[in-house]
């Protein structure tokens, strides 16, 4: 491996989780070098500090990890494994060891805290650029130029990660993984359930899981996951504030439209009220018109019929003479 692909590390690694328990090394590289050579291969085993067995792994090339992240999804000892991109220390936390995230939260990096007024930043523009990662499904524009993507694969959202920083109009952006309320919750009955307290083995009591949830690596935990939870909450209401917002507009907008459609059909109406106006008041010139010739047809009529007789009467009086 070069050192411009040193460099690049990230692009290589890939985290698989959900590994059975007896898995062995030897065991998940030849099936990973079904798509390409492995470079290493970090494997964990459960222990009493964790219930689960995953692995690190670098490949060799960064395609190979395109290709195993579009064959989804993987089974090996009848598992299905979780793959994915394995993100940088400074932008990945506990909460990626469970859960995926489908939605990226998009935001200026504002440094000096001083509000960015960028009118670009819009629905178009902002589709263009991230939908080279991958199928969006939705994307909700937000106060404070911010918006939240969502895409039809997790992956696509590690995949921007992974190219940071990215910018728009030479701001950057911050990006952020953003989580439902619903998965939080899900993550929440998870540590309720204490499944990710330590299982007490021979030798151990239960003064070493109260160690465990008083420890700063479970309350740093907790902590993380309150902060997202809160972070979801006020997000989600924001989608839903303006979901609302949008419809009220394409509402106002609908009726808009109706209501010029209606003034439209109006004044169709009105021209054929007045083309049928016309048009009765033609009849009526017409019938008036056939009546009066009629008046004079049967005069005329009258009339020869009464000449016809007198000129009978004179030719029956002339023969008498003669």
């Amino acid at each position: 491996m070069s050192s411009n692909d040193l460099i690049d590390r990230k692009y290589y690694s890939l985290y698989i989780g959900n590994l059975s328990a007896d898995i062995r090394r030897k065991e998940l590289c030849q099936y990973l070098e079904h798509y390409s050579q492995v470079e290493e291969c970090q494997l964990f085993e459960a222990n009493h500090r964790r219930w689960t067995c995953f692995a690190f792994v670098l490949m060799r090339t960064p395609d190979s990890i395109n290709r195993l992240m579009s064959s989804r999804p993987h089974y090996l000892d009848n598992r299905r494994l979780y793959l994915k991109r394995a993100l940088p220390d400074q932008c990945s936390n506990k909460i990626e060891h469970f859960l995926t995230s489908e939605n990226v939260l998009i935001q200026f990096k504002d440094l000096k805290n001083q509000e960015i007024h960028e009118p670009n930043f819009n629905d178009e523009n902002i589709r263009n650029y991230f939908q080279t990662y991958g199928h969006i499904l939705n994307l909700y524009l937000l106060k404070n130029n911010r918006c939240v993507i969502e895409y039809s694969d997790y992956d696509s959202v590690d995949c921007i990660i992974l190219d940071s920083p990215h910018y728009f109009n030479s701001h950057e952006l911050q990006i952020d993984k953003y989580y439902s309320t619903e998965q939080l919750k899900q993550l929440d009955r998870m540590f309720t359930h204490n499944h990710e307290l330590p299982s007490l083995g021979a030798g151990e009591d239960d003064e070493q899981g109260e160690q465990f949830l008083h420890s700063r690596r479970y309350l740093n935990m907790r902590i993380r996951l309150l902060n997202d939870s809160i972070l979801s909450v006020k997000i989600s209401n924001e989608i839903k504030l303006e979901t609302i917002h949008q419809g009220f507009l394409l509402t106002i907008n609908r009726r808009k439209e109706l209501l010029e459609q209606i003034k439209e059909l109006n004044k169709q109406c009105q021209i054929l009220h007045e083309k049928n106006e016309a048009i009765k008041e033609n009849n009526q010139n017409r019938l008036h018109l056939n009546s009066k010739l009629e008046k004079n047809y049967q005069q005329q009529i009258t009339d020869q019929q009464n000449k016809q007789i007198e000129w009978r009467q004179k030719i029956e009086s002339l023969q008498e003479e003669t």
